[in-house]
């Protein structure tokens, strides 16, 4: 029986595009329509998966993050035959999407669906990222409100990253849960769905 379920943050929890899209119109002069917009982000979005999946599983693979916003911006402009995709340019839309980014919220209706699962359920988050950073985010979306902070692992709590299954086993030790009595929700196939499944199925075996 499920007794806890445990979140992620950035795409799961919020809107990327809207800051997304605001960054991407202020920094290239394209006239996309809504359905070439929505397929910019798409693609944006997987490549960027992809990438960070790759780094965070290959110590010869490190990125930084304006290395991983230039790769899936080229992509993405390939992609579309979009030109004029530059170094510089790249950096001005990461600075961008990181201000526009500020204002972010939760996705309608979350407030209603944690009001609820609080009253049946322990709830946790597992993000990557910095507690500086990832903490922030959670204020600006007022989570304090459903989660402690006991209920959070970063990676840098965990001193490991997604997909790295320790991050998983780390928050089924701290509820006292088997595998089987934790649900997950995530945005990333790569980065929160297999670690997930592959470390709460190992430790529903325990």
């Amino acid at each position: 029986m499920i007794k806890a379920i445990v979140f992620d943050v950035d795409d799961t929890l919020y809107d990327k595009q809207q800051p997304f899209e605001k960054a991407f119109k202020q920094t290239f002069p394209f006239d996309l329509s809504t359905d070439e917009m929505d397929n910019v982000f798409s693609n944006y979005t997987r490549q960027e998966q992809l990438a960070i999946a790759k780094s965070n599983s290959d110590s010869e693979f490190k990125l930084s993050t304006a290395e991983i916003n230039y790769h899936c911006l080229h992509h993405t402009f390939k992609e579309f035959n979009l030109p004029g995709i530059t170094q510089s340019l790249a950096n001005d839309f990461l600075a961008a999407f990181n201000n526009f980014s500020n204002g972010i919220q939760l996705f309608d209706g979350l407030t209603t669906v944690f009001n609820t699962l609080v009253t049946k359920f322990k709830l946790g988050i597992i993000t990557n990222g910095s507690n500086e950073t990832q903490l922030a985010k959670i204020m600006k979306l007022k989570l304090h409100h459903w989660f402690d902070r006991e209920q959070i692992i970063t990676s840098e709590d965990a001193q490991a990253k997604k997909p790295d299954p320790m991050i998983f086993t780390l928050m089924n030790r701290k509820f006292n849960l088997h595998g089987n009595e934790m649900m997950y929700v995530g945005s990333s196939y790569f980065d929160d769905i297999i670690p997930a499944k592959k470390s709460w199925v190992a430790n529903s075996l325990v």
